[in-house]
C-alpha cells in the first residue's frame, strides 16, 4: 500500500468511527472491521480513480512490457479491494440489521 493511501485511511478511520458512535454501533468488532475496511476500500478506490487507472489509459501501446506491469498492479489493486469487500459483508450485514431493528 501506497504512503498516500494509508494517509488516506488513517484520515477516514476517525470520521467513520465518530460515525458508527453517533449511530450507536461504535463499541463492537464490526465497528473496528467496519472503520478500517471501509477506509480502505475507499483510499484503494481513490488511488484506482486517480493513479492506477489514467497511468494504464495513458501509456503507448508500444510499451506493452510496461502495460503488463501496470495491468499486474492493477489485478492486484482490484484483488486487495476484493478481499477487503469480502472481509467488511458480515460486519455490513450486521450493521443494517441494527439500523433495521432501531427503526422497528
Amino acid at each position: 500500500m501506497a504512503d498516500s493511501e494509508t494517509e488516506y485511511i488513517v484520515e477516514l478511520q476517525p470520521k467513520i468511527a465518530q460515525r458508527l458512535n453517533d449511530l450507536g454501533f461504535g463499541e463492537n468488532a464490526h465497528a473496528l472491521v467496519l472503520t478500517h475496511s471501509l477506509a480502505e476500500i475507499a483510499s484503494r478506490s481513490r488511488t484506482l480513480e486517480q493513479q492506477a487507472l489514467p497511468l494504464f489509459l495513458s501509456l503507448a501501446s508500444e510499451h506493452r512490457r510496461s502495460l503488463a506491469e501496470v495491468t499486474v498492479a492493477l489485478k492486484n489493486h482490484l484483488d486487495a479491494m476484493q478481499d477487503a469487500i469480502a472481509d467488511v459483508r458480515p460486519s455490513l450485514t450486521a450493521l443494517i440489521d441494527f439500523l433495521a431493528r432501531e427503526e422497528g
